[in-house]
């Protein structure tokens, strides 16, 4: 094999590799003053359901966690490292997590967690007044390897709405 083709062939392998181990930093933390709002009990709901098609068979989020997210820079931040954008956002299982350096506590402690339904349909109540994320995963066994999505949508959830949410 000629040297140029055999170190090609290196990098090729070795991005591959970096595409399962990916690391991200974030760069600060977040200041208590910044989610004190997300504590507080609210008006809104948040409801939803996540899916996915593949080949004939419908999968869903069930026994998944799904997260609520308060809206922050330091949110902000994740959301792009995962999904590449603040909006919205799948990333493919076969990508593997992404992998941070660690998780400030104060965004561990405002996140709001439920399980997925059989169904795959899942429900926040009492939220209040904000934009929050709101993200889970669907996934199953396939041939060769875990196969599926983890999946992301921002919300604003305002006057005491039932906001649903449709994932992907």
């Amino acid at each position: 094999m000629k040297p140029v083709a055999l170190v090609s062939a290196l990098i090729l392998a070795l991005a591959g590799c970096a595409q399962f181990q990916q690391q991200a930093a974030l760069s600060s933390g977040m200041a208590p003053g910044e989610v004190e709002w997300a504590r507080k009990t609210g008006r809104n709901t948040v409801s939803g359901n996540a899916s996915l098609k593949s080949g004939g068979t419908t999968h869903t989020c069930a026994g998944q966690s799904a997260n609520l997210i308060p809206d922050t820079a330091y949110a902000r931040a994740r959301m792009t490292a995962i999904f590449g954008n603040t909006t919205r956002g799948t990333r493919a299982a076969s990508l593997g997590p992404v992998k941070f350096e660690r998780d400030d506590p104060l965004y561990v402690s405002t996140l709001r967690t439920t399980r997925c339904d059989t169904s795959g349909s899942f429900s926040f109540p009492g939220v209040p007044d904000g934009v929050w994320y709101v993200t889970t995963s669907v996934k199953w066994q396939g041939a060769s390897q875990v196969e599926g999505s983890s999946m992301m949508q921002r919300v604003d959830v305002r006057g005491g709405r039932l906001v649903k949410v449709v994932l992907p």
